[in-house]
């Protein structure tokens, strides 16, 4: 079926995707489901800084933390965020060339990702991305006839300032003092007898508590809000120009600035964090806010190199095997995202069929769990995907969203290749 007959205010069939963005976000999903497996089995979430300190893989635990930290802490979110934007700004184009309503459909789509947020945030996991996604969506909505220029200016700002600066503000006015509630060690250990208990109800309990005053009252939030707002900008502004959604027709550009954007990325990253592990707890602030703001510069020039360097390998003829197992695991990222913390909850507790890891290894053992989780996440999306055209929760998303139940089984058009 064509566009110009389709239904003014259709889905998206698979035959209009872009496959370069579904290897992307596939690719930013790994990374995120790598950090929060890490950073919530490590202090000072589920284990004090003692027992990981007294673990006998300590060693090369923090060598591993220290490679986690270099290479995927920040760059995946800020890769899965500014996607978001790039797909926003996708949608809007699509649909208004069909002159269907944008405004009301993606005000259900946001608002309803909102809600999932929520109910993500207050019923299994303390470090949803998708509330946040949800409140930054409707700025990123109602800002949409910005200027492309001043949308750039706005994004760069915010995507290196606007959480640092957020947060010292946090900490000036003394919202921050929340942390020392839920970060102590009594707290730690609370969280984490919860886990070994098994029991999910006394599990959420801890997560709300931690989320209440870690994410509201320290004013953590709004520091991420800007943060998110910050690389929705960017997103829309690349989609503006056309490179992703026509990315072999600039790849003197992708190739010109991978090694640019990679090398100063990890260079940066790297002496600030042997910088911080160096000086340790007796660092200056001027020194600590010197290494705050060099990751801050960094992690955007990472994940931009990221982005060259895969669609770089996309448009390539040799490599491409190599990435194209991302793809399915993009296209269905919502569900894949919700289900990494089914399994990140029942690997840290005992809850059902749980393994209770929480506070016993270190991130030499999470690394490879994460690695064999997302191996079965790319088999099983690569053969779902084969049979039908949207994952569970992207089916349920878009049945709320238009108000009506797409047809789940692919359909014969769904076959032919992504543009």
């Amino acid at each position: 079926m064509t566009d110009d007959v389709r239904p003014l205010t259709a889905p998206t069939t698979s035959s209009e995707r872009y496959a370069i963005m579904d290897i992307l976000r596939g690719f930013a999903l790994f990374g995120v489901l790598t950090a929060n497996l890490v950073g919530l089995g490590e202090a000072p979430f589920m284990a004090t800084d003692a027992q990981i300190e007294a673990l006998p893989t300590a060693p090369i635990d923090s060598f591993f933390y220290f490679l986690v930290d270099l290479f995927i802490a920040d760059k995946a979110n800020t890769l899965f965020a500014f996607l978001f934007g790039v797909g926003f700004w996708v949608m809007m184009e699509r649909l208004e060339s069909r002159g269907a309503p944008f405004m009301s459909i993606y005000l259900r789509r946001t608002g309803i990702l909102f809600l999932f947020g929520l109910i993500h945030l207050f019923g299994l996991f303390a470090f949803d991305i998708l509330h946040l996604y949800g409140a930054a969506g409707f700025v990123l909505l109602f800002s949409r006839k910005l200027p492309a220029r001043m949308m750039l200016y706005i994004g760069l700002a915010l995507l290196v300032f606007g959480r640092p600066v957020g947060e010292w503000i946090s900490e000036a006015l003394g919202f921050t003092e929340a942390y020392g509630i839920v970060y102590n060690d009594d707290a730690v250990l609370a969280r984490q007898a919860a886990a070994w208990a098994g029991n999910y109800r006394e599990w959420i309990a801890g997560m709300d508590h931690m989320v209440r005053y870690d994410w509201f009252a320290s004013g953590l939030l709004a520091s991420w809000v800007l943060y998110v707002i910050g690389r929705f900008y960017i997103g829309a502004w690349v989609a503006r120009q056309g490179w992703l959604q026509h990315s072999g027709d600039h790849l003197p550009m992708f190739r010109k600035y991978l090694p640019l954007l990679l090398i100063s990325g990890l260079v940066l990253q790297l002496l600030g964090q042997l910088i911080s592990e160096n000086t340790g707890e007796e660092a200056s602030a001027a020194l600590g806010v010197l290494t705050t703001i060099m990751h801050a510069f960094a992690t955007p020039l990472i994940a931009a190199g990221y982005v060259c360097g895969l669609v770089l390998i996309f448009n390539g003829k040799s490599l491409t095997w190599l990435i194209r197992p991302f793809a399915p695991v993009g296209q269905m990222a919502l569900t894949n995202y919700l289900t990494q913390s089914v399994l990140i909850m029942l690997i840290l507790t005992n809850i059902g069929p749980g393994l209770g890891l929480a506070g016993r290894v270190g991130t030499a053992s999470y690394i490879p769990i994460a690695i064999g989780i997302y191996a079965a996440q790319a088999v099983f999306s690569h053969f779902w995907m084969k049979a039908f055209a949207y994952g569970p929760a992207e089916w349920l998303w878009r049945t709320l969203t238009y108000g009506k139940a797409p047809a789940i089984r692919r359909r014969p058009e769904a076959l032919a290749p992504a543009g």
